[in-house]
């Protein structure tokens, strides 16, 4: 049986293409990435420009001590990773083998099951019921007591919503297996993992630069874990996967935590504003504690996404046999962005 592959939406330059515009007049709402330019990274990426010709150190010890600082655990308990997408793929890599079993809730981030059925093993899913998707912590404890991995995505994407903190360490307890939780969007939510690790040998925490930080196309994330998962995870690790121009970033963006603060204030501001214009069009909102609102659009869901699409304006549409078929999700972007969001979609409002 063949893996299933990760379905990409069209570049932004075709969507202009077809849409007719200038690629600067396309908005994605569909990627969760920052709606804020990062002006500060310039500078940064043009001095790391005078020794790109060299190889970045394959180690990455730079990386791994100012995520560790900004942790609060050491450096050898940090594994860095090409945005917390490589991680994922390493974690099965690592820790899974044919015919082992990992669960995790659905609806969910699809590369969780294509990391797990690229190795060969088993992926079970555990649905959450609508309308509120709420974490099925009992069922999650129920399936993790025979598997040999969870994943659990706290925050949750595509959803929104948080996991609390008590079903976590109950899913933790009840597993003699690892648990993989990323944590993404964490930022957004005001929660950290990071005391799970040093708690427990059977727990990997997944952070990213692409959210809160705002650095997405850098491709930096990063794993917390005990220093036998790391030294697991490095041993099947690219020497050079994140570059060196990207490694400067990375440290730039760690070493300016209020700056991130800063971003995440707003990030959330604007989500709000966002969650309230999309309700006043009829919409229902699922609450979220991320960087984008998932709204309940109804049967014409796929229909709204093209049109949209043709105006310029990309956004999230899910499988038409899966439970989020009615569904449509919207990242945070400007204010400017989102009021041209809002003003289009009432016209094309049935």
């Amino acid at each position: 049986m063949k893996a299933p592959k990760y379905k990409w939406q069209p570049t932004t330059a075709e969507i202009a293409a077809a849409a007719g515009i200038s690629p600067e007049d396309v908005e994605r709402f569909d990627h969760n990435t920052s709606p804020f330019a990062t002006e500060w990274a310039t500078a940064v990426a043009e001095t790391a420009l005078h020794r790109v010709n060299e190889y970045p150190g394959a180690n990455y010890r730079s990386l791994r001590e100012a995520a560790a600082e900004l942790s609060g655990l050491e450096p050898e308990q940090i594994v860095p990773g090409a945005g917390a997408d490589e991680l994922i793929l390493l974690g099965a890599r690592a820790f899974l083998n044919r015919g082992d079993t990992a669960v995790a809730t659905t609806p969910t981030y699809p590369l969780y099951e294509i990391a797990t059925l690229q190795v060969g093993a088993v992926f079970q899913p555990v649905p959450a019921s609508p309308p509120s998707f709420d974490f099925p912590a009992d069922d999650v404890i129920r399936a993790a007591r025979d598997a040999d991995l969870v994943w659990i995505c706290a925050p949750s994407n595509p959803i929104g919503n948080a996991v609390a903190d008590e079903a976590v360490d109950a899913v933790i307890a009840a597993t003699d297996g690892l648990v993989v939780i990323d944590a993404a969007y964490a930022e957004f939510a005001d929660t950290d993992w990071s005391s799970r690790v040093g708690r427990n040998h059977n727990v990997i925490v997944l952070r990213t630069l692409s959210k809160a930080f705002g650095i997405a196309g850098a491709r930096v994330g990063y794993a917390m874990a005990h220093p036998d998962l790391v030294a697991a995870i490095d041993g099947i690790r690219p020497p050079g996967s994140i570059s060196s121009v990207s490694v400067e970033l990375g440290l730039a963006a760690l070493a300016q935590p209020d700056r991130m603060t800063g971003t995440v204030r707003s990030v959330v501001e604007l989500r709000d504003e966002l969650a309230a214009g999309l309700a006043a069009l009829g919409f229902r909102t699922l609450p979220s504690l991320t960087n984008f609102v998932l709204c309940e659009v109804g049967g014409h869901a796929h229909r709204l996404s093209e049109q949209l699409m043709g105006e310029g304006l990309v956004v999230r549409k899910f499988p038409a046999d899966g439970p989020l078929a009615d569904y449509l999700r919207f990242t945070v972007r400007s204010r400017k962005a989102q009021t041209r969001l809002l003003t289009t979609l009432e016209r094309y409002l049935p």
